[in-house]
């Protein structure tokens, strides 16, 4: 029998610090039982949070982890799926194993986490999982394609996972954060095939980056709006979180260009000018044809 007095109980990977630290705090403050992940945990508990050993590119190790947190709390209410890594490079630059290095954490991670919490959502007929993707899940940037690609992937996954799982009285949601104090970017290995082509480039979006970081607000909306997902306030699947966030929706409604001129000024790269070839056109065929329709105007008025 379910105790309706018991704390909620959520798990969030990737809690040991960053984002991820800032949700599990808030979410233990508000009164929930949180367990975190960490790979290495530094302790039983930490800031008021439990905290679980979690490998997310081992399947044993997820299994385990949720054995441990249902073995302990005996129900789950909320998975946030946090744990992700980063990798800037060109395409061309990054090795395919790369590739699987970076999708298999912040993919197949935050699928197999998935994979090992849903048995009990559904015998529970409730529950939340609530994947952390990126602004960069929305479109490319420059050399951060493998990482916006391991997003979007996420992206379009959890949007289909919604239509499966909403019968059953599971919620999905996604949160797109923009530019936050994390570390994350300080766990990237080098590069090991670099191009001298790229390197101009990269090392201006290097400095742009570390910039935006070292200058980035603190991520507590993100937590609070983990918090307002987790509780019911907010039933919306997208959730764009951070001033730097707030024209991501307008892609697909202006001019590509402009979308583009968008990115390079984020990432500190030489703007284009804008191919006005077919605007100027149009607005001149309307500017003669409003001009022909007064001429016509003027000699009806003669006769």
């Amino acid at each position: 029998m379910t105790d309706n007095n018991a704390p909620r109980v959520a798990l969030v990977t990737g809690a040991s610090s960053g984002i991820g630290r800032a949700i599990a705090r808030r979410l233990a403050a508000n009164g929930w039982r949180v367990f975190g992940t960490s790979r290495q945990p530094p302790g039983e508990t930490l800031d008021g949070f439990e905290l679980l050993p979690l490998d997310v590119t081992d399947d044993e190790s997820a299994r385990a982890c949720v054995a441990a947190l249902l073995a302990r709390a005996g129900r789950l209410d909320v998975l946030v799926n946090n744990a992700g890594v980063d990798r800037l490079g060109g395409v061309e630059e990054t090795t395919i194993d790369e590739m699987k290095w970076l999708f298999e954490t912040n993919f197949y991670g935050a699928v197999r986490m998935m994979q090992a919490v849903l048995p009990q959502m559904r015998a529970q007929r409730s529950g939340t999982i609530i994947n952390i993707s990126s602004l960069a899940g929305l479109g490319g940037a420059p050399f951060q394609g493998v990482y916006a690609a391991s997003k979007g992937a996420l992206e379009n996954l959890t949007e289909s996972l919604l239509y499966e799982v909403q019968p059953l009285g599971i919620r999905v949601a996604l949160v797109e954060p923009g530019f936050f104090k994390s570390d994350i970017g300080h766990r990237m290995p080098p590069l090991s095939q670099p191009i001298a082509d790229y390197a101009a480039g990269r090392q201006r979006l290097y400095a742009g980056w570390e910039k935006r970081y070292r200058n980035s607000p603190d991520p507590a909306p993100v937590a609070d709006i983990v918090l307002a997902i987790a509780e019911g306030r907010s039933q919306r699947l997208r959730h764009l979180v951070g001033a730097d966030t707030r024209l991501a929706n307008l892609k697909g409604i202006v001019p590509e260009w402009l979308t583009q001129q968008r990115v390079r000024l984020m990432f500190g790269m030489k703007p284009l000018l804008p191919d006005l070839r077919l605007p100027l056109a149009g607005a001149a065929l309307l500017a003669l044809a409003g001009l022909g329709a007064r001429w016509r105007g003027t000699r009806r008025r003669r006769r």
